[in-house]
C-alpha cells in the first residue's frame, strides 16, 4: 500500500481479473489492517493517481498481466475501520491469457473458477472481496 495516505480518506482501485469462466485472487503478504485472506487485486491510489491508471499499474506490479480491456464497474464508499472514508473503484479486466508473474509482496495468486471460489470464510474483510466478485462477474455472464 502507498506510504502518501491521508489520514480521512482512502482511495483504491480494486480489480476483478476476469477470464473466461475464471478469476484471478492474491493473497498478500502484509496488509496494513492486518487483514489476511484471498482479495482482488487492489491498492490505495498514488498522489494524483488516475483509478484506472492504479488498476492499471495493480494489474502490471502485482501479477505482471497487461489487461486487453479495463472497464469501471462500480464505485463503493464506506467508513473502513482505521475511521478514514474509503472511496474504492471496482474494475473489470480481461487478460488475453491467464500466465501471470506474481510479486514478492504476494504470498500467492491463482486462478478460480467462477463456480468453484474458496468461501467467503476464506476472504479477507468478512468475505468482501468474494460477494464483490461474484457481484462483478454476475454482470458479465
Amino acid at each position: 500500500m502507498t506510504s502518501d495516505s491521508c489520514p480521512k480518506h482512502t482511495l483504491v482501485s480494486h480489480v476483478a481479473v476476469l477470464h473466461h469462466n475464471s478469476a484471478l485472487l492474491v493473497k498478500y503478504r502484509e496488509m496494513p489492517d492486518g487483514q489476511k485472506g484471498w482479495f482482488l487485486p487492489n491498492d490505495d491510489l498514488k498522489h494524483v493517481e488516475h483509478p484506472e491508471e492504479g488498476a492499471k499499474r495493480i494489474l502490471r506490479e502485482q501479477v505482471g498481466i497487461e489487461p486487453s480491456t479495463l472497464k469501471l464497474a462500480e464505485i463503493e464508499s464506506f467508513v473502513g475501520n482505521n475511521k478514514s472514508w474509503h472511496l474504492v473503484f471496482d474494475f473489470l479486466a480481461f487478460p488475453l491469457s491467464m500466465k501471470i508473474t506474481k510479486a514478492p509482496s504476494l504470498l500467492d495468486a491463482q486462478w478460480f473458477e467462477i463456480d468453484k471460489l474458496p468461501p467467503a470464510s476464506e476472504f479477507a474483510h468478512q468475505g468482501w472481496g468474494h460477494s464483490a466478485l461474484l457481484k462483478l462477474a454476475k454482470a458479465q455472464f
